[in-house]
C-alpha cells in the first residue's frame, strides 16, 4: 500500500514539472489564492430540485449562492453507474470509472471470485470504535485526486480533510494523501476515521462525540419545515408509492424519532438531522484544526448523505425529500454563514454539486401512462443459470447479477470444456429475447476493443473497468429502476440520474449562468486552473471557460 502512494506521488510529482512546462505553477502560498476550498457533494441531488423548491428556498442558502456566483445549468455525468462512490471519484478525479477504477460501490474482484466493497481495507483498523467501520482506505482508487495534486504542490503544506456519513463520500475525495477523513458510525453514535490517517482522534473529535448529539435528535420528533398543505411541489403524504420505517405503518408526518429508533438502526441518515450532524461536524472541523490559516490552500470534501437514504426510502415526489431539501437549504444557509464569517466570502471558494440524482417510483410513474417497471437482481441472475443449465447441463454458471452485469464462474465454465466467448454469445441472446425491459445489452469484449454500439455504449465504456467487472452488462429501458416497488433508485445513464446542479460560489467568483454542455469530469481542471496547480493524472475534463474567466 504504502509503495503504491509512494509510486502514485513519484509520477504525480513528473507530472508536475511536466504541466509546469505548459504553464502550470505550483501553489506555494495563499497570497492570491483562497485560504480555503470547500467541495459541497449533495448525495442524489437531480438537478431538478433546483427549479422545483426554488420558491420555498430562503434567500441564503442554494439561492443566495446561484445569484452571487456562477450556475452550471447543464452539467452531466458521462458514465455508468451512477452511483455514490463512482459520482464522488468522479468529482474529485476529473476521469470516468474505466481510468480511475471506481467502478460501483462494490464490485467482483481477484479473479472475478471475490465480492468487495470499494472503500473496505483489512490492513487497518477502526479509530474511534470498536467496530469494522473504520477498516477503510483510498487504495482502490488508480489515479490521484485534485486534492492530491493540492497537497503535492504545495509541498504537502496544504491539508486535505474529508468529511460525510458514508465512509465512501469523504474517503475517495480526499484522495491518497488526505489528512484526515472521518465517517459516522452508527453503532457508536460517533465520528470515526481509519488508520490509515492516523493512530488516534483528535481530542477535540472525542469531545464532538461526547456531546452525544444523535441521540439528542433522535429524541426529537421530525415534523414538517412548513406547514404540511404547503408542500405543493409534492404528492399526497399518504400515498401508495413510498417505503416507511419499521414500527411506522404508514410514511406519513410526524415522526417519532425516540420511538421509531427501537427498531431503526441507522435512522437518523434518513433525516434532516444527518445533515445537521455533518454540517456541525464540518464546522468544529475547521475551527479546530485551523483549516485555511496556515498560509496555504487547505481543501475540505464534505459530503451530504441525508438526501440519498431518505430518497431512497421515500422517492424524489414524496413530501419528505421536499422536507429534506428545505432543511438542507437552510443548513447551507448556515454553513454559508459560517464559513463567510471565519474567512471572508474573498478567501473561501466553493462548488457544490452532487453524485447522482434519482429516478421517480415506477408505480407512480405508470399511473402517469409511463413505461416503468422493475427488475429484481435475483430474478435476473436464476432466469440466465436456468437458461444455462438447459444449455450445458451446469448449475450456477452464472455466479452474480449485480451493478446490471454478468459475473460467471469462469473457473467452472473452463473446467467443463465450455469457451467462455460461446457461453457469453448465448447469454447475450437470451438476455436479449426474455429479460423483461431490457434495451441495450453489451459484452466485456465490445466495451474492452471499443466495438460496441448504442445509444448509451459510451457510458458503459466510461464505467468499464476489466479487472472489476463482470462479461455482459445490461441496460434497461428509461423508468426501469432495480429491486424497489417502493421509494427509488439511481444507477442509469438516464437524464434523471446524470444531470445535476453545479454551482460555484466565493473567491474571485462573479455572478453568471451558462446552459452550455459541461461534464463533470470538467471540475478537476476547472480547480486545477483556479489554484495553478496541474490536474490529476487521467483527467479527461477541460475547465469550464465561465468560471476561469473571472480570474484571469
Amino acid at each position: 500500500m504504502k509503495k503504491k502512494i509512494i509510486l502514485i506521488a513519484s509520477f504525480a510529482i513528473f507530472l508536475l514539472s511536466i504541466n509546469m512546462y505548459y504553464g502550470y505553477k505550483p501553489n506555494v502560498s495563499t497570497d492570491n489564492l483562497p485560504k480555503l476550498v470547500v467541495g459541497i457533494v449533495v448525495d442524489q441531488m437531480t438537478y431538478d430540485f433546483i427549479p422545483r423548491y426554488m420558491n420555498k428556498y430562503s434567500d441564503d442558502g442554494f439561492k443566495k449562492m446561484i445569484s452571487g456566483g456562477f450556475l452550471c445549468t447543464n452539467a452531466n455525468y458521462i458514465h455508468f453507474p451512477t452511483y455514490t462512490a463512482v459520482g464522488h471519484t468522479c468529482i474529485y478525479t476529473g476521469t470516468v470509472p474505466a481510468i480511475n477504477g471506481i467502478c460501483s460501490n462494490d464490485w467482483v474482484d481477484s479473479g472475478k471470485t471475490f465480492y468487495r466493497y470499494c472503500a473496505d481495507d483489512t490492513n487497518y483498523s477502526t479509530v474511534g470504535s470498536k467496530s469494522k467501520e473504520g477498516r477503510m482506505s483510498p487504495s482502490s482508487l488508480m489515479t490521484n485526486t485534485i486534492t492530491d495534486q493540492l497537497r503535492i504542490s504545495s509541498g504537502l503544506k496544504s491539508r486535505v480533510f474529508g468529511v460525510a456519513l458514508k465512509d465512501r463520500g469523504g474517503i475517495f475525495p480526499a484522495g491518497h494523501k488526505g489528512n484526515a477523513v472521518y465517517w459516522y458510525d452508527t453503532k457508536a453514535k460517533g465520528w470515526i476515521t481509519s488508520s490509515y490517517y492516523m493512530n488516534e482522534l483528535p481530542g477535540w473529535v472525542n469531545e464532538f462525540n461526547g456531546r452525544g448529539l444523535p441521540q439528542k435528535y433522535l429524541n426529537t420528533v421530525w415534523n414538517t419545515m412548513l406547514p404540511p398543505d404547503e408542500y405543493t411541489e409534492s404528492l399526497p403524504d399518504d400515498n401508495d408509492f413510498e417505503d416507511t420505517f419499521k414500527g411506522k405503518e404508514r410514511p406519513v408526518f410526524p415522526y417519532d424519532l425516540s420511538e421509531l429508533q427501537k427498531k431503526n438502526s441507522n435512522l437518523i441518515r434518513y433525516t434532516p438531522y444527518g445533515n445537521t450532524l455533518t454540517r456541525e461536524f464540518a464546522e468544529a472541523l475547521l475551527k479546530n484544526e485551523k483549516a485555511g490559516l496556515n498560509g496555504y490552500t487547505d481543501f475540505l470534501c464534505l459530503s451530504f448523505s441525508s438526501s440519498d437514504y431518505a430518497g431512497h426510502k421515500f422517492g424524489p415526489n414524496s413530501v419528505e425529500i421536499e422536507d429534506i431539501y428545505l432543511t438542507m437549504d437552510n443548513e447551507l444557509s448556515l454553513f454559508l454563514n459560517f464559513l463567510e464569517g471565519t474567512y471572508g466570502k474573498q478567501n473561501v471558494l466553493v462548488f457544490l454539486t452532487a453524485d447522482h440524482g434519482i429516478c421517480s417510483n415506477p408505480e407512480y410513474l405508470k399511473t402517469q401512462g409511463f413505461d416503468a417497471g422493475t427488475f429484481f437482481h435475483k430474478s435476473v441472475l436464476d432466469s440466465v443459470n436456468s437458461f444455462l443449465y438447459r444449455e450445458y447441463g451446469k448449475e450456477k454458471l452464472a455466479m452474480y447479477f449485480m451493478n446490471q452485469q454478468i459475473f460467471f464462474d469462469r473457473n467452472k465454465i473452463l473446467s467443463a470444456g465450455l469457451s467462455i466467448d460461446g457461453v457469453t454469445g448465448k447469454t447475450v441472446s437470451y438476455i436479449r429475447e426474455n429479460v423483461p425491459g431490457v434495451t441495450e445489452v453489451y459484452t466485456s469484449a465490445e466495451l474492452k476493443s471499443g466495438s460496441a454500439k448504442g445509444e448509451h455504449a459510451q457510458y458503459f465504456k466510461n464505467g468499464f473497468y476489466e479487472s472489476r467487472c463482470g462479461e455482459i452488462f445490461v441496460n434497461f429501458k428509461k423508468y426501469w429502476i432495480e429491486d424497489r416497488v417502493k421509494g427509488a433508485e439511481h444507477g442509469s445513464p438516464y437524464e434523471y440520474d446524470t444531470h445535476v446542479p453545479l454551482i460555484w460560489y466565493g473567491w474571485k467568483i462573479g455572478s453568471g449562468e451558462t446552459s452550455e454542455s459541461i461534464t463533470i469530469t470538467d471540475i478537476v481542471p476547472t480547480l486545477a486552473t483556479l489554484l495553478g496547480i496541474p490536474p490529476p493524472e487521467g483527467c479527461i475534463g477541460k475547465p469550464i471557460k465561465g468560471v476561469t474567466d473571472f480570474v484571469k
